[in-house]
């Protein structure tokens, strides 16, 4: 997704959500035998994208303009059911013209849609935040100028429970785990969430901007010993949450890459070419999985899970998104690439 502030975009942080993008791929196809570091942080991609999403979510989702509201959901909308039907439409043509086994029926389609999982399991992602961005609107309607209060309520009820560990007892006893990637991630997330929206709500990247140098130098340090300590910081909690320091991290890598001075740049070209290069992130990850599987047929899987593979499956998906975006820029269609 294409990453807007008020005035401009901010290069830093569609740059840091493109390394979470190739993160991700790298994550789902690259063989860890070697760099099992890289494994191991993995989450802090996605960490990164909610906390983002929301933080410059927080213009549309907390106005009272329902126009703004509609584009933001419209924007979600559009990709979490555009590709499991395009996905699903394919799997029946191919069946009826080329007598290939069904892969996908109408209750896959059904369990897409309610769940996020069924027919392309990554759009989790996507469910994630449509459910969330639609708790914070009820939120904000409802409890007005408290709304910031009894988000930071939920975040500490959250916290509570994750660390009290009632929560992955439950899951366990009942074998309720099969929906993890839909359900679980709503609390999982949430803290991150409410942190981005909650960062927009203070405008801390205008007060930081005052102090940009200090704001990379001091991130940077708190970045550097989070990764010297990591383990002494760990929270061996089930369901994947770390807990508060990570949280932290988070926020120090957010303010890292939006302090970098891009904004400084003279030359207009070369800024426009930044911006081209960095957008389509939201694109880039609805597509990887589905250009993985196209290759799978050219392509011998010790080649391709190599890490000039995934490369190459960012820049084939990229280029899809460019000219996905080229040829329907005029109708909602563009959303199913940016």
């Amino acid at each position: 997704m294409q990453i807007h502030s008020k005035q401009k975009i901010i290069i830093g942080l569609q740059l840091l959500r493109v390394i979470c993008c190739f993160g991700v791929i790298i994550t789902h196809f690259y063989k860890f035998d070697n760099i099992k570091f890289l494994y191991n942080k993995h989450d802090y991609y996605l960490r990164i994208f909610f906390f983002t999403s929301f933080y410059f979510s927080y213009s549309s989702l907390s106005s009272k303009n329902m126009g703004k509201i509609k584009e933001r959901f419209k924007r979600m909308a559009i990709p979490y059911i555009g590709w499991p039907l395009i996905i699903y439409i394919t799997d029946k043509v191919n069946h009826y013209l080329y007598n290939v086994r069904e892969s996908y029926t109408i209750k896959n389609f059904y369990y897409q849609i309610l769940i996020g999982c069924g027919i392309y399991g990554i759009l989790w992602f996507v469910f994630n935040l449509l459910f969330l961005s639609v708790i914070f609107v009820l939120i904000i309607l409802l409890f007005k100028k408290r709304y910031i209060f009894v988000m930071l309520l939920i975040c500490i009820f959250i916290y509570s429970v994750y660390y009290s560990n009632y929560v992955n007892i439950f899951l366990s006893e009942y074998k309720l785990v099969p929906v993890h990637h839909s359900i679980k991630p709503i609390a999982q997330y949430f803290v991150f969430v409410f942190s981005g929206f909650y960062f927009a709500y203070i405008k801390i990247l205008n007060k930081l901007h005052k102090y940009r140098i200090l704001s990379i130098i001091c991130s940077s340090l708190l970045i550097l010993i989070y990764f010297k300590y990591y383990f002494l910081f760990f929270v061996n909690v089930p369901l994947s949450y770390k807990g508060l320091v990570d949280n932290i991290f988070t926020l120090q890598l957010f303010i890292f890459f939006a302090m970098i001075p891009f904004d400084k740049i003279n030359n207009k070209h070369l800024y426009n070419v930044l911006i081209k290069m960095t957008n389509y992130t939201g694109g880039v990850y609805y597509l990887h999985v589905i250009i993985d599987n196209f290759l799978k047929k050219y392509i011998e899987a010790n080649r391709q899970r190599t890490f000039i593979g995934c490369l190459f499956n960012y820049f084939v998906s990229y280029y899809i998104c460019l000219s996905g975006v080229f040829i329907f820029n005029q109708n909602s269609l563009k959303y199913l690439f940016i």
